[in-house]
């Protein structure tokens, strides 16, 4: 696990300290234990790039993090009762539910981007 102090997440992600604290506030990313992880990294380093298309805020970004949130929801409901199982392998199935799960929501995700940025260039 990649663990990064504050000067280290700084340098790696191209972000400057007001950028990341204004990540940190709408929780787009947080430390832990005082450091930062790959996702945090991942996450920082992708809001680096898109800041190259203008002001990109972390408030216009908690739209993401709102939309993951109410996904993890989505996907509680159906992992729930399965990690609640009584077999020992419970939890190995329970993550990979999770897992495909989250990998369809990502391809449901794009996909429907993908459909508004084609209508957005029809002009509907």
């Amino acid at each position: 696990d990649l663990r990064l102090s504050r000067p280290e997440m700084l340098r790696e992600s191209g972000l400057s300290d007001p950028q990341l604290r204004e990540l940190e506030t709408f929780g787009l990313v947080e430390a832990r234990n005082g450091h930062f992880d790959t996702e945090a990294l991942e996450t920082a380093k992708i809001v680096a790039e898109l800041s190259r298309f203008g002001d990109i805020s972390g408030r216009h970004l908690a739209r993401f993090r709102n939309a993951a949130d109410r996904e993890v929801d989505l996907c509680a409901q159906v992992v729930t009762p399965i990690l609640r199982g009584r077999d020992p392998d419970a939890r190995a199935r329970g993550e990979e539910a999770a897992a495909e799960l989250a990998s369809y929501f990502v391809r449901l995700h794009a996909g429907l981007v993908r459909n508004g940025l084609r209508r957005m260039m029809d002009g509907n």
